[in-house]
């Protein structure tokens, strides 16, 4: 019975093995710069991104790619209000202005179809679906303080900081030309529009008018290099 169970086990090992040194073994690491613009949104993002591709034939691939964005601030502030932590401080409220900033954070994934050339030889175009998950990063930097009065006997109206979860999809095109035993650089472009918002605070979905770097409709500009593992 000890014998049985043991080369099972022994199977079991070898198995999983094999399947993960297989699947490792035809994956590619890619990095890279990009950009970030929402329509409508005069600003540019700029960030880092990695990912990881896999190929199903040398024609089709299936890819995901995390991004961070650098946060931009708005150039315009904001009129807003510290109010008094008692009722009995006087003055009660006070005026403090404020600027908005926004980041973003990407994850995406999808599959990609080469022409010309495949995968891993050569000079290729290449286009595919996307199904994209955004974070989107909002916050509140306050002017500094110049009252005479104690800013510890106050606080800020209003969130400090808040997200907008979103989920969406599109489309993306790009090329790239692979050198044997270096590995491949390529540059990319993709659309997502994004058609499921959550919201972490509800001040924020009821004034989307004030933040003008957040946009629904996303474009990301990626350049980098792509090292494969067979």
């Amino acid at each position: 019975m000890k014998k049985s169970n043991s080369k099972k086990y022994l199977f079991f090992i070898l198995l999983v093995t094999f399947l993960a040194s297989n699947l490792f073994s035809q994956l590619s690491l890619n990095g890279g710069l990009g950009t970030l613009n929402g329509f409508g949104v005069k600003k540019t993002f700029f960030g880092l991104n990695l990912g990881l591709e896999y190929p199903k034939s040398n024609q089709t691939t299936i890819f995901g790619r995390i991004a961070y964005y650098i946060p931009r601030n708005e150039d315009d502030s904001t009129q807003g209000y510290a109010s008094a932590i008692s009722t009995t401080t006087f003055p009660y409220t006070l005026q403090r202005n404020y600027t908005i900033s926004t980041g973003y954070l990407t994850v995406e994934g999808g599959n990609r179809f080469y022409i010309i050339n495949g995968y891993d030889n050569g000079f290729s175009f290449y286009s595919g679906f996307t199904v994209l998950l955004c974070v989107n990063n909002i916050m509140r930097n306050y002017a500094d303080w110049n009252y005479p009065y104690n800013e510890a006997n106050y606080k800020n109206e209003g969130y400090s900081k808040g997200t907008i979860l979103n989920l969406g999809g599109g489309l993306q095109g790009g090329l790239k030309y692979t050198f044997p035993s270096i590995g491949t650089f390529f540059c990319d472009f993709s659309g997502n529009l994004l058609l499921i918002p959550k919201y972490s605070v509800d001040f924020i979905e009821n004034d989307l008018e004030n933040y003008p770097l957040n946009s629904a409709l996303l474009f990301t500009f990626n350049l980098g290099f792509r090292k494969d593992f067979y």
